[in-house]
């Protein structure tokens, strides 16, 4: 900053009403009307920036100025503000020659003698030459002599440093000014006592103004930086300014002084388009800003500094009873520290009789900690540590990451890594991932080569666990290297095979199959023959995982198996993962076993407290749920606590099965956001495995369902190796298109092609087509002589299998000759499909052929309200099919201007206008009602009343009469 810039902070930035009283003050001086202002508030805060700008507008009107200050150096000396005012106006008289006569003064200059000796040379002072009232009356003499004709200013600050005589003067001053043209003004720091005190009592009696000054808003702070910088305040960046609020707290002289440091050390720069912080530039605490803190701290004495000190090695947030255990402090000891410490402006505390303060301002503790040595910090850190180790004993909770820090400002990096293994390893077990991940990462990366082996591998052992969960698969993927430095320290065989485990995990989360068997294989050696089933059953629930596609027959044996072992030996963790593959490969056939499995996993997680593999059990329980009822409120709620705890893994997996829901139920657009934002994270590398394979064909099924014709392969192939997620997505979005495009041969190519991928690579929910529309199509085009079959299949009680199961026994049953029962089955699916409208009148569609050809139920209003779904939903070959379905049955068919009616003219179609909203457009001309239109297009009066008023904003009409007279001119001109 420049020296022009610094001066402009005369304008004294967020202190305009206390400059208003002043210059008010000021003001009443000249017309003979004394008064007092008393200005009080922390170090750095503007008393004197305020005393100084008064002193300046008091000598441009020529007032005399008086100047006084009391002073913490050297011996205490009585009355030393009134000395120092008295000997400057001396002085200033002195050089004047003809000032004015103070000979009036009479016998109170001898008085004014023992404020500044050497004045009156006349005599000895003679009577009450002790009392503040005679030199009080005194002072108010001198001042209204000198300041004659024009008043007179007397400035006394920082009265937190005098003596009670000099408030006792000061008191007296105050009560008797209002009679004459002087002001008095006076600062002291707040929680001064004795000056605090005054000021309050002169205050109550309206002896004085009492103006406390507190820290600046963030508004004001961008004033101050542009008023020091010398550029406008808009072009202040937000992060500046963000960084000298919070650093400063407000504080106008840490501000300063925080944005001289930037500016000096090259941490901003300015130029033509304003300033800008350098990344990565940090700046230390300023040299004034430091040496104010410490000048504080020591005047709470050498007990209170080292307090402080203490509590400056904690950090910012500090317990006190931790303090008071390693300083052996009594509590009437300790609070009364706190208080005084709060009282400097030092520390806060929302409740001060509560367990945690903290510094006041990100500058006061690492202005503390600079003044230490690091043999200091490092004594005070483990002293403090040993405290709350005695306090707290076995550092439960947040005690053991806070004895960690400590352990490391101590210098014992050992000991510190140990508490974070500890604390990162309650927080895995509680659930808590991504807290685990930070610490037990902050315990790896202390360990080192004179570290236990043994240590070392049970961090590296909960870290990648807690990694793979977090979803950050390649970072644990990356620590792979470790094993190999570990094997070669004699680690034991058994802590081996279950790093392999670990990995294993790792690797097929990433979707490398072959790596992760690797794995198993060389956690198998590592055990060697007739290893203990306790040491196997971990491998044998991971390699029932990974071939669980390829070999679902040996994936059943080994988890089953698995089970076995670990519930046997004690390892709910191990027999977690053994139940849930159980119930992947129930769930892939539709079985109602799925549900015991996966509830036998929650039982487990939930007795052995395993908060996480409950989060797990909860996540596929929700799943089923989905798929029998259609319900996804449970799915919601597991992806809400995921987000909670930062299991990612878990998050992931409920959201897609999430955006494949959204896409069921036609919410495209809420399907779209969600996958694109995770196809962001595919392409930073950050979702790989099943999940990026869930992701592709989630994408391509939402494709489909849309008609779109980007081939289906193509976004298949964009998954990379063979998934069994393929099958899903054809079966249950090719055969989709194909039918909205009213090609039912592609479709049932692409279900058979869909059935024989399944049969060999079973999809993870059986949805592929076979178990449910196929059922259907299969009705449509044979006539058979029973009603069982598929129907009877458990993945046919599937909610969005059973609306097409259920169809096809009506389709059976019209063909039979049973209409009603046909009729009652066509209700029952409505009533299945209902969260899903794409396969609700897709079915309708279907069905209502059948229907219409054999003579039972009601097809006309069903292909009336399937045309009118898919004509709003720009699937023209459905909607048309519909139409030449209506006109065969000789129903009325609604005119759809746009498609097979007359197009929308270009001067609509530049407002925007659709051809639903031309249709109703052109009928508002007869001015008729919303029941009427309804009727005459075949849709809802709610549809009809958000077409008119869609139209009175795009024609820009006021109402609808307006938008009627629009119509009526419209159809003038077309003729």
């Amino acid at each position: 900053m420049s020296a022009a810039s610094r001066d402009d902070l005369s304008n004294c930035v967020g202190r305009e009403e206390e400059l208003r009283v002043l210059k008010g003050a000021l003001d009443g001086a000249r017309d003979g009307h004394g008064t007092t202002v008393l200005l009080t508030g922390e170090d750095g805060i503007g008393k004197t920036r305020l005393v100084r700008e008064a002193v300046e507008i008091a000598r441009g009107r020529e007032m005399r100025v008086l100047l006084g200050r009391g002073s913490p150096a050297g011996p205490a000396v009585a009355l030393r503000p009134f000395s120092e005012a008295l000997a400057g106006l001396f002085r200033e008289l002195s050089r004047e020659g003809g000032g004015p006569d103070i000979g009036t003064l009479g016998p109170y200059r001898t008085i004014l003698s023992r404020v500044v000796p050497g004045y009156e040379r006349s005599g000895p002072p003679t009577g009450p030459q002790d009392s503040p009232v005679v030199l009080g009356e005194s002072v108010l003499r001198l001042l209204a002599v000198v300041g004659a004709g024009s008043g007179s200013l007397l400035v006394l600050e920082d009265l937190h440093d005098t003596d009670p005589a000099t408030l006792a003067v000061v008191e007296y001053l105050a009560d008797n000014i209002t009679g004459q043209g002087s002001v008095l003004v006076a600062t002291f720091r707040s929680g001064s006592g004795a000056p605090e005190d005054l000021a309050r009592t002169l205050a109550r009696r309206r002896a004085g103004t009492l103006l406390t000054l507190g820290p600046l808003s963030r508004a004001e702070v961008a004033r101050l930086a542009a008023s020091c910088l010398g550029i406008a305040v808009d072009r202040v960046p937000y992060d500046v300014v963000a960084r000298l609020y919070r650093d400063s707290s407000g504080n106008p002289f840490v501000a300063e002084e925080l944005l001289r440091t930037l500016v000096d050390t090259g941490g901003l720069v300015t130029g033509p388009q304003g300033c800008r912080l350098v990344a990565g530039m940090g700046s230390p605490v300023p040299a004034a800003v430091e040496h104010s803190i410490a000048r504080r701290a020591a005047r709470l004495g050498p007990e209170g500094h080292r307090l402080l000190s203490a509590a400056a090695v904690i950090g910012e947030k500090f317990p006190v009873s931790v303090l008071r255990q390693a300083w052996g402090l009594s509590e009437a000891q300790l609070f009364a520290r706190l208080r005084a410490a709060g009282a400097a402006g030092l520390i806060t505390a929302d409740n001060p009789a509560g367990e945690w303060y903290g510094f006041r301002g990100a500058l006061t503790a690492p202005a503390l900690l600079a003044r230490l040595t690091p043999a200091d910090r490092a004594a005070l850190a483990r002293r403090t540590a040993e405290a709350a180790a005695e306090l707290h004993p076995g550092l439960p909770g947040r005690w053991c990451s806070f004895a960690a820090e400590l352990r490391l400002s101590a210098g014992d990096r050992s000991g510190a890594a140990s508490l974070f293994a500890t604390a990162g390893r309650r927080a895995l077990s509680a659930g808590r991932i991504s807290i685990a991940v930070e610490l037990l990462e902050r315990a790896w990366e202390l360990l080192g080569e004179a570290d236990e082996p043994r240590v070392r591998v049970d961090v590296l052992d909960e870290l990648l666990v807690a990694l793979a969960e977090s979803g950050r698969i390649d970072r644990g993927l990356r620590l792979a290297s470790a094993l190999d430095e570990l094997e070669g320290l004699g680690v034991a065989g058994v802590q081996v095979a279950r790093l392999h485990t670990r990995l294993a995990w790792l690797w097929h989360a990433h979707g490398q199959s072959t790596a992760a068997l690797a794995q198993v294989r060389a956690g198998r050696c590592a055990l060697g023959p007739g290893a203990e089933d306790r040491h196997t059953a971990g491998l044998d629930a991971v390699e029932a995982q990974l071939t669980i596609d390829t070999a679902p027959p040996t994936a059943a044996r080994l988890a089953e198996r698995a089970t076995v072992k670990a519930e046997r030996t004690g390892l709910p963790a191990v027999a977690c993962r053994a139940w849930r593959v159980r119930g992947q490969l129930a769930l892939r056939r539709g079985s109602q076993e799925a549900s015991y499995c996966f509830t036998r996993m929650r039982t487990l997680a939930e007795a052995h407290e395993l908060p996480l593999w409950r989060m797990h059990a909860m996540l596929h329980l929700a799943a089923q749920r989905w798929l029998v009822d259609g319900e996804r409120d449970a799915l919601l709620r597991v992806r809400g606590q995921a987000r909670d705890v930062g299991a990612r893994a878990v998050r992931t997996s409920a959201d897609l099965m999430l955006g494949l829901d959204h896409v069921l139920r036609g919410e495209y657009a809420q399907a779209q956001r969600l996958t694109e934002a995770y196809r962001a994270r595919e392409e930073r590398s950050g979702l790989t495995g099943e999940d990026a394979h869930c992701l592709v064909a989630v994408r391509a099924i939402g494709a489909a369902h849309q008609g779109r014709h980007a081939p289906l392969e193509a976004l298949l192939d964009a998954g990379g190796s063979p998934s069994s997620w393929a099958s899903l997505a054809q079966g249950l979005g090719g055969v989709v298109r194909a039918l909205l495009e009213e090609d039912r041969e592609p479709a049932r190519l692409t279900l058979k092609r869909a059935a024989a991928d399944d049969a060999v690579r079973p999809a993870p929910y059986p949805l592929t087509g076979q178990y449910g529309l196929g059922v259907l199509l299969e009705a449509l085009d044979a006539d058979p002589d029973r009603l069982g079959g598929a129907e009877s299949d458990e993945a046919g009680r599937l909610r969005w299998n059973r609306q097409f199961v259920v169809l096809a026994r009506a389709v059976r049953l019209g063909r039979q000759g049973r209409g009603e029962e046909a009729a009652d089955a066509v209700s029952e699916a409505r009533a299945l499909a209902e969260p899903y409208p794409p396969a609700l009148h897709l079915g309708l569609r279907l069905v209502a052929e059948a229907a219409q050809t054999d003579g039972w139920g009601d097809p006309v209003p069903w292909l009336r309200e399937a045309e009118q779904y898919f004509h709003g939903a720009g699937v023209e070959a459905v909607a048309g099919a519909c139409r030449n379905l209506l006109r065969r049955a000789g129903a009325v068919v609604p005119r759809r201007t746009g498609t097979d009616g007359q197009a929308v003219p270009e001067p609509l179609r530049l407002l925007g206008v659709t051809p639903r909203e031309y249709e109703v457009l052109r009928l508002l001309a007869d001015r008729l009602d919303n029941r009427t239109l309804a009727a005459r297009l075949f849709i809802s009066p709610r549809t009809v009343e958000k077409h008119v008023a869609s139209l009175i904003s795009k024609t820009d009409q006021g109402n609808r009469a307006g938008l009627n007279a629009y119509a009526a001119r419209l159809r003038q001109v077309d003729g």
